[in-house]
C-alpha cells in the first residue's frame, strides 16, 4: 500500500508536487511544472514551508567556501527527492515511492537510517536535494570571486608599472640612446637619478634556437650580467645598479643567460 497519503501535506492527490518544493525554490521546474506547483503553493502551507526554509538553505550555501560536488550526488538527491532509490532500475528493487503491489521492504542492518522521532523526514532529502542544485552555484560564485580578484591585481601590477615608467621619463636627467641591432631599431632610456633603465624594441628578430638576448651594465671596464629575453616586442627593465655603470652593452647568449659575454658584442651606449 502506498503510504504517502498518509502525511497530512500529501493530501492533494498527486505523490509528486509536494516534492517540487525543492526544485521550484531553485528555479529548476519547467514552465509548465511551476504554474502547476504556483497553483497549489497558494493552498499547501507545509509546500509554503519548505519553499522558505530552501531559501535559508541557499542563503547559508552562499556564505560557504565553495567545494564542486560528486558528479553523483545531484541525482542522488534527486531521485530521493522523487521517491526513487537511484539504483531502483538496476536491482528492480522498488524505491519508496512504488506502486500498491509493492511489499513492505524488509530492513537491511546498517543500511537502513531511521527516521523515528522526526516529524518530516522528507525535509531532510529536499534541503539535500536544494542543495545539490545550489552548490554548483555557490563555486561558479567563487570562480567569479578569484577572477575578480586576480582582475583587480593584474589591474594594480600595471598602474604600478605605469607609474615606474612615468617616474623614469619624467626624471630632470632621463636621456635617450638610439640603438641597432642587426639593423633594427631599440631604445635605452636611463635615469641616473632614478637608478633605472629600460630597454625598448619593436620587431627585435628572435636571437636564434635555444639562444635569449642579453643587457650587460659595464661597471669599471667589467660586464656584470643583467636582463636576458627573446625577441618580438620588447620592454624590459635592467635589474643591476645604474648608477654605478658607465655602458650597457647587448650579447647573444644560450638561453638562461650567461655570466660571461659571448662575442661579438651586438650594441652599446655609453650612459
Amino acid at each position: 500500500m502506498n503510504t504517502r497519503g498518509n502525511h497530512p501535506w500529501e493530501a492533494g492527490g498527486d505523490d509528486d508536487i509536494h516534492a517540487n518544493a525543492a526544485l521550484y525554490a531553485v528555479d529548476a521546474l519547467e514552465p509548465g511544472e511551476r504554474q502547476t506547483f504556483e497553483a497549489h503553493l497558494s493552498r499547501c502551507a507545509p509546500c509554503r514551508e519548505d519553499v522558505a526554509a530552501f531559501g535559508e538553505v541557499g542563503g547559508r550555501l552562499a556564505a560557504a567556501a565553495a567545494a564542486e560536488p560528486p558528479p553523483q550526488l545531484r541525482e542522488d538527491v534527486l531521485a530521493a527527492v522523487r521517491g526513487t532509490r537511484p539504483d531502483a532500475a538496476a536491482t528492480g528493487e522498488p524505491g519508496p515511492g512504488a506502486g500498491d503491489h509493492a511489499g513492505p521492504a524488509e530492513p537491511s542492518g546498517a543500511a537502513v537510517v531511521s527516521l523515528a522521532g522526526r516529524r518530516r523526514p522528507r525535509t531532510r532529502w529536499l534541503a539535500a536535494a536544494a542543495a545539490a542544485v545550489l552548490v554548483p552555484g555557490a563555486a561558479l560564485g567563487g570562480w567569479v570571486l578569484g577572477a575578480q580578484t586576480e582582475q583587480r591585481e593584474q589591474q594594480q601590477v600595471l598602474a604600478q608599472e605605469q607609474e615606474r615608467q612615468n617616474r623614469l621619463l619624467g626624471a630632470p636627467d632621463v636621456r635617450t640612446h638610439r640603438l641597432e641591432v642587426d639593423g633594427n631599431p631599440a631604445t635605452l632610456v636611463v635615469s641616473e637619478q632614478e637608478d633605472a633603465a629600460m630597454f625598448v624594441a619593436s620587431g627585435l628578430p628572435g636571437p636564434g634556437e635555444d639562444q635569449e638576448y642579453q643587457l650587460w651594465l659595464m661597471q669599471d671596464d667589467t660586464p656584470v650580467p643583467d636582463v636576458h629575453f627573446g625577441g618580438g616586442q620588447v620592454r624590459v627593465w635592467l635589474e643591476g645598479d645604474v648608477r654605478q655603470a658607465e655602458a650597457v652593452a647587448m650579447t647573444v647568449e644560450p638561453a638562461g643567460g650567461s655570466e660571461a659575454p659571448t662575442l661579438p658584442v651586438l650594441t652599446a651606449a655609453e650612459i
